[in-house]
């Protein structure tokens, strides 16, 4: 007995609506947290393996005097356990904090469903998984302690490295680029599997700063209304819970026919059919009627509606009603039984992203909502036409395009590019960190060699640049790889969470000057101060501590 023009919330609806928000920043904050425990996995590896070659010598020196391996062992993961538990509570601690921004706006859409004690003990089992498996990591690393020869620990205060030589590369035969450039590619060529760790992680981290920004590009271009089930137009008219809507419909279509204005328009009323499924039930179905021709969506499959036993139907409604392009479908009315064949499959994630598109007239079913498209002859004319359509027709909610799909998806452009924002502030600090921790390992690994240099007559800025031209060279290698993942994979991942909503056809709308020149100069210059300030002292070394033959 309700007005069939009534509200179609449901709570479906609801969760979509959510879920095409928060749920999309969430999907983001959860991958780039997976990414960043991954990263910080690395970020303790180069830290211990550091401190275990300044300590070298010491841990010589306890194998010597008799201490059992797992003695020595234990002396680093006691400390590991300490920073790992500080750091851990910590973090519960900030995230405490931090959890009343984050959760307003699913508080604002769907209330406080309470259970913040389940919360509390789901974030601190997810503290402890983090906290075990780091420790569970630093044990793994420490297993080298058996490696570790005490004669040559003391000897040299550094264990032998294995390298693979990179026979056709020879100084004496250099004549293209400069001498410190050709030692730093060399080293990384030689040393792979030294490097291959950084490398990684610049890859995550160029995957952490590019994948949210070209979700963002792509939400935020105007093309994304082809996604919304509507056809791209100047301005946009709609007409729902009031009464008379067909005859407000034609008043409108009457005075932009007359209006010159308005380069062409279209009038769309939508109505609520009945379907039986295969089940035996009944389902509702929301089926746009009106001219497609004039404002065209993209389709997924097929094409759009052009005779009258014809229907396109949204890519979820025709998964939930188990139907392709070629299948048959049949509307109820009280007065009789509409035929229609399915002719194509398109994106839409408005209305819970069910809904359908046909051709045919039908005088008898009431209209739930209609929807004038229209396109201006002069598009500077578009704040004087929606002032003008919006205080002639107050009934009529007047807007452009551009302003629609701001009020439709707003919150989950906000939503996308504060992850975006963050995301891209995480890359940078990964990056800097990274490097930082890298080169310090590899100045201390390098005190030998340092020590050869120096002697033969290199100077302090010539050892700091090959180590510039390294962590260059490597980070170039990884932003190229991370943006390809992140326009590939990336596209992928993005895809699946968006085409839960509805929208099937989805692919990125890329900013090349941000993706392929504004990130990698960030990222490079973040590299390039990390890798100054771990090479500051890098030629300071005394020569005499480290040539003993």
């Amino acid at each position: 007995g309700l007005p069939i023009n009534g509200p179609t919330l449901t709570w479906p609806l609801f969760r979509m609506m959510s879920a095409a928000s928060d749920g999309i920043m969430i999907a983001v904050i959860v991958l780039i947290s997976v990414l960043v425990t991954l990263i910080a996995l690395f970020c303790i590896r180069f830290t211990l393996l550091a401190k275990i070659e300044d300590d070298y010598r010491e841990i010589g020196v306890m194998k010597a005097i008799g201490m059992r391996t797992s003695d020595i062992k234990g002396v680093y993961l006691t400390s590991y356990t300490v920073l790992a538990a500080f750091g851990s509570v910590l973090g519960l601690f900030l995230s405490l904090l931090l959890q009343g921004p984050m959760k307003e706006s699913i508080r604002m859409n769907l209330g406080d469903g309470g259970g913040n004690t389940l919360g509390l003990m789901m974030g601190g089992a997810g503290v402890f998984l983090v906290f075990s498996f780091i420790l569970l990591y630093v044990n793994g690393v420490l297993r080298r302690f058996r490696k570790i020869s005490s004669v040559q620990a003391i000897r040299f205060g550094a264990g032998e490295e294995s390298v693979s030589g990179v026979k056709r590369l020879r100084l004496s035969e250099n004549r293209l680029v400069s001498t410190n450039l050709f030692l730093g590619i060399k080293d990384v060529l030689t040393r792979k599997r030294l490097y291959v760790t950084m490398l990684v992680v610049i890859v995550l981290a160029s995957f952490i700063m590019i994948l949210p920004q070209n979700l963002y590009n792509t939400i935020s271009d105007d093309d994304f209304v082809s996604y919304m089930g509507v056809g791209s137009c100047d301005i946009r008219l709609d007409i729902q819970q009031t009464d008379g809507i067909d005859s407000k419909t034609a008043e409108i279509g009457e005075h932009m026919a007359a209006d010159r204005g308005i380069e062409k328009y279209a009038l769309f009323t939508t109505k609520v059919f009945r379907t039986r499924m295969e089940d035996g039930t009944v389902e509702n179905v929301k089926v746009e009627l009106g001219d497609h021709f004039a404002f065209p969506l993209q389709y997924a499959k097929g094409r759009m509606p052009m005779s009258e036993n014809e229907i396109a139907l949204s890519a979820i409604n025709a998964e939930e009603l188990g139907k392709d392009v070629g299948d048959k479908i049949t509307l109820l009315t009280d007065y009789k039984e509409i035929p229609l064949t399915v002719c194509g499959i398109y994106s839409d994630i408005t209305n819970g992203g069910k809904t359908s598109k046909a051709v045919f007239s039908d005088d008898f079913t009431g209209t739930a909502w209609s929807v004038i498209c229209a396109d201006l002859s002069d598009p500077k004319q578009l704040e004087d036409k929606i002032y003008e359509y919006g205080t002639r027709f107050s009934y009529a909610k007047v807007s452009s395009i551009d302003e629609y799909v701001s009020q439709t998806f707003g919150q989950t452009l906000r939503s996308v590019r504060i992850s975006a924002l963050t995301a891209a502030v995480v890359a940078v600090a990964i990056t800097l960190l990274v490097t930082l921790l890298f080169m310090k390992l590899m100045v201390t690994k390098d005190r030998q060699s340092i020590a050869v240099m120096r002697s033969l007559g290199f100077t302090n800025l010539d050892i700091a640049r090959q180590y510039m031209c390294r962590s260059v060279f490597v980070l170039a290698i990884g932003v190229v790889i991370g943006t390809l993942m992140a326009g590939t994979f990336g596209e992928r991942l993005a895809g699946m969470v968006i085409s839960s909503f509805g929208a099937t056809t989805f692919h990125f709308t890329v900013n090349s000057l941000f993706t392929y020149f504004i990130s990698p100069l960030i990222m490079l210059f973040a590299a390039l101060i990390a890798t100054s300030l771990a090479t500051f002292r890098a030629g300071t070394v005394h020569i005499y501590e480290y040539i003993k033959e």
